[in-house]
């Protein structure tokens, strides 16, 4: 089979691969669609920790397949659709017990920690079948919309921390796919009004007609007083910072009302993930602080739900489709800031 390699930083190499075989209580899978995302985008930069020593890891957690082979996998038949979340827990830890599989102290994930979605097959352990981290599709779901289940579970987590409710102002930092998703949720919960401030005008104007946000250009706007003059001097119920830069989590608190709730969801880098802030503000203004990461297989059950039943339209958030073996122009758009979602379809 064809599959995309990690051969160190900077280097993701189209190679041919024995195609792996299930084992005992394993499914094993052809890939339709996976994903790009940032974590994929860092680890092709050599800079996420789970590849410090990963030669010849596959990556790829955005997940659509279809079953074609199986060893006594209960509740996953050859033929099947299926969307695979992507995270695996122990199980023993508190984490896992408390349900948060996300945060397992011994967590594996398809794509991080062994071979994932950019390859025509993937082998699925049997750990994961029991977990329940195959679920079922209809067969005419577009698998690159299905694939898109992933980060929409993240988003799901993250809206959840900060108890995003109808009649709620939304701020949020960010209009790439993962701050389009956010705007996209919090308009199908029943926000209000949603605020979406991006730099880039397509991906801003994208906001603006997929979700009825209002766009605000933070390189030619004040972004604190245009809140302030959207929220009639309040400040955003709630506050999303989408986008891996210090700044924005930094301006954050002063973006929000009195009793607001901020979600830091976009991860920083390492090297620069420290910020100063006000503490008073959250102290007298009784604010809700919180950070989300990943998500977990119950996310994905419900942000799959949200899928099929048609109360989120994704189809136009995937916006670039490649073949496995132009995976290199895949990365490269995906990167450029001029695409939405990018999905390599092996």
């Amino acid at each position: 089979m064809l599959a995309l390699v990690y051969r160190g930083a900077g280097r993701l190499e189209v190679e041919e691969r024995e195609t792996p075989e299930s084992g005992a209580g394993e499914a094993l899978v052809r890939v339709l669609a996976a994903g790009i995302c940032g974590t994929d985008l860092r680890i092709a930069k050599g800079a996420h920790r789970a590849y410090a020593n990963a030669d010849g890891r596959i990556p790829g957690h955005e997940i659509a397949a279809e079953v074609v082979a199986v060893d006594d996998a209960e509740g996953v038949a050859v033929g099947d659709r299926v969307f695979v979340a992507p995270n695996l827990g122990c199980g023993t830890c508190a984490a896992c017990r408390a349900g948060r599989v996300n945060l397992c102290e011994r967590a594996e994930a398809f794509g991080i920690t062994f071979d994932g979605a950019f390859a025509e097959y993937m082998r699925v352990p049997a750990a994961a079948v029991r977990q329940g981290n195959v679920m079922a599709v209809p067969a005419g779901a577009d698998p690159s919309v299905v694939s898109l289940v992933e980060p929409l579970a993240c988003v799901l987590r993250g809206q959840r921390a900060v108890r995003l409710a109808e009649g709620d102002t939304v701020l949020i930092c960010g209009a790439g796919p993962i701050g389009l998703l956010h705007a996209l949720l919090a308009r199908a919960t029943g926000a209000a009004r949603i605020l979406v401030s991006e730099p880039h005008a397509l991906r801003r104007a994208e906001a603006e007609r997929a979700a009825s946000a209002v766009g605000i250009d933070p390189t030619v706007e004040d972004l604190r007083t245009r809140v302030l003059g959207e929220t009639d001097g309040r400040g955003a119920d709630i506050v999303i910072t989408a986008v891996p830069v210090p700044a924005v989590q930094a301006s954050a608190l002063e973006l929000a009302a009195v009793g607001g709730r901020i979600n830091l969801f976009g991860g920083l880098p390492r090297d620069a993930s420290r910020i100063t802030i006000d503490s008073n503000l959250i102290h007298y203004r009784e604010m809700l602080v919180t950070g989300t990461t990943a998500n977990d297989t119950a996310d994905c059950r419900q942000a799959l739900e949200l899928v099929l039943d048609g109360r989120l339209d994704l189809g136009h958030v995937v916006t670039a489709r490649f073949p496995l073996q132009r995976a290199e122009e895949a990365f490269a758009a995906a990167a450029g800031g001029a695409e939405l979602k990018v999905v390599i379809e092996p």
